[in-house]
């Protein structure tokens, strides 16, 4: 079915699809939603982020807090820098997993840097349902202001 109103219709059938599936693949497919959910609606929304600078207890607003962030060069916690970085990790391959001892993906490591010869200048670690959750409510985020049928 074609988009009557992109990304707004994107992002919610990338939600649907996140929601529903159940499999063995479910970490490959949360970073693939992260296309969907982050990457895309980020260039298109980022003005609908609100300001937030994120705390070491609020875990209930975003699903995760500032404790998740492990390193941001310039000490900036805010919503847009960080959902910045988190783009940036995921849409250059940045990302390491976590594993338990019988090799399930219980986490992942996303970092930025400028460039692949600069050092880190942004990580963070999650475990799958804090992306999960991050995911989904950062592309509410982005929903807002868009007029939804």
């Amino acid at each position: 079915m074609e988009y009557s109103d992109f990304p707004k219709d994107f992002i919610m059938r990338t939600q649907k699809n996140l929601k529903k599936y159940r499999g063995k693949f479910e970490v490959t497919n949360l970073i693939n939603s992260c296309l969907g959910l982050i990457i895309i609606p980020k260039e298109q929304l980022k003005n609908n982020l609100p300001i937030y600078i994120f705390n070491d207890q609020d875990k209930k607003t975003y699903g995760i807090s500032k404790i998740n962030i492990k390193y941001e060069v310039n000490g900036d916690f805010s919503l847009t820098k960080t959902v910045d970085h988190i783009r940036n990790g995921i849409a250059h391959g940045r990302i390491q997993q976590r594993s338990s001892f019988d090799k399930r993906i219980i986490g992942l490591r996303i970092h930025d840097s400028y460039s692949t010869k600069e050092p880190e200048n942004f990580s963070i670690e999650l475990s799958v349902y804090e992306l999960y959750r991050f995911a989904l409510k950062i592309s509410n985020e982005f929903l807002k202001g868009i007029i939804i049928d």
